[in-house]
């Protein structure tokens, strides 16, 4: 960006210089940035600079009022046309979300969050009778999303025929600058014979060629959604064999190659356990039924520095993880029906305004387009 003066069209009075305006406009909210693009044309043009888009989300990233809590209501008897937007604080009390309509949602059928990357959030479609249809890539705060129509491999059953187990995940690639998509189809219990040994097909989109490819590899059995940390994507694997329980299964973006990282010793395949993040940090949460743990990985990819952090009962048994939000609340469901937060800081649980049939993703404030 130059440092030439703006802030007018041929206009009389002073004028702003540029990279003082630039300077003042990063800080700002998007909603108000998208205000501010009717100023004049030079506002208009440095807030659409791509190079600006990068600055404004470099400064959104570091502070607490550009972080949020996307809730989207995933039940069979939803109304999927309003998604939820907390602000950076605690859950109990929360103030009243904003509620952003959903610019591609189509009754009956239904959406699911994948993830969020820079300000950018993935929303799965299936139809009603469990088919995928579509992927979604929506900038909550500019309200531009765009929509990924999934490919369908040849001779293969449909998925709603209940003998396919999907997993998604959504991160971006800093190495070549693109946003990707991995999708994992594994057929399980298909009784038809050309079907029975099938390998498991992963998938990848990719923002930049807008395209799929498809990439030749073995792939555990893989659980939950995936979560991102250091540009790969990571889900837990219940191998169910030995005395084992498994292991994290990552995915690096960069190299399109599968490794896995050693859990922490002692844990039972019993266990509910589920992979997160927590301060930039790779962490792992399980429960052996009221008790509950959380152990963080200080190195990240060296087994070794695992190191138990926390340790605290619940009030059932814990049924489902959410993962921790940015201001490090550990948000979790109990007996398959109430959404709890515990606070690490006060030691203490409390319930929260949400069904468990919400599901939660932390979302960073930015102009990205999708």
């Amino acid at each position: 960006m130059s440092s030439s003066s703006s802030g007018g069209d041929g206009g009389g009075g002073p004028k702003l210089p540029h990279d003082v305006a630039v300077d003042i406009l990063k800080r700002l909210p998007a909603r108000s940035l998208l205000r501010f693009r009717c100023v004049c044309r030079s506002w208009r043009s440095a807030i659409d600079d791509p190079r600006f888009v990068a600055l404004h989300l470099s400064h959104s990233a570091l502070h607490a009022s550009s972080r949020h809590l996307a809730c989207l209501d995933c039940g069979e008897d939803a109304v999927q046309n309003r998604c939820s937007l907390f602000p950076n604080a605690p859950l109990a009390l929360p103030p009243p979300p904003l509620q952003i309509e959903i610019p591609f949602v189509a009754p009956p059928n239904r959406y699911a969050l994948v993830g969020s990357c820079n300000g950018l959030i993935c929303v799965s479609e299936s139809s009603s009778d469990g088919t995928e249809r579509a992927l979604y890539f929506w900038n909550l705060f500019t309200r531009k999303h765009k929509a990924v129509r999934l490919p369908r491999p040849e001779r293969m059953p449909p998925l709603s025929v209940g003998g396919a187990h999907v997993v998604l995940g959504f991160c971006f690639d800093a190495k070549s600058n693109d946003y990707r998509v991995v999708r994992i189809i594994r057929y399980l219990g298909i009784r038809r014979r050309r079907f029975r040994n099938k390998k498991p097909r992963v998938e990848v989109y990719s923002f930049r060629t807008d395209s799929w490819k498809t990439l030749e590899c073995e792939v555990p059995l893989l659980c939950d959604s995936a979560v991102v940390l250091n540009g790969n994507l990571h889900w837990y694997s219940f191998n169910g064999e030995g005395d084992g329980c498994g292991s994290i299964v990552l995915f690096n973006v960069a190299d399109a190659v599968f490794d896995e990282i050693a859990l922490p010793e002692g844990i039972s395949p019993h266990f509910v356990l589920s992979v997160t993040v927590l301060n930039d940090s790779l962490a792992v949460f399980f429960s052996d039924g009221e008790a509950c743990f959380v152990w963080v990985m200080k190195d990240y990819g060296v087994p070794e520095s695992w190191s138990k952090l926390y340790t605290f009962e619940a009030t059932g048994p814990v049924t489902r993880l959410d993962g921790f939000t940015w201001n490090g609340e550990l948000l979790m469901e109990i007996n398959c029906e109430e959404r709890v937060s515990w606070n690490p800081i006060t030691a203490q649980l409390s319930i929260l305004p949400l069904s468990g049939r919400y599901e939660l993703l932390p979302v960073v404030e930015s102009l990205v387009p999708p």
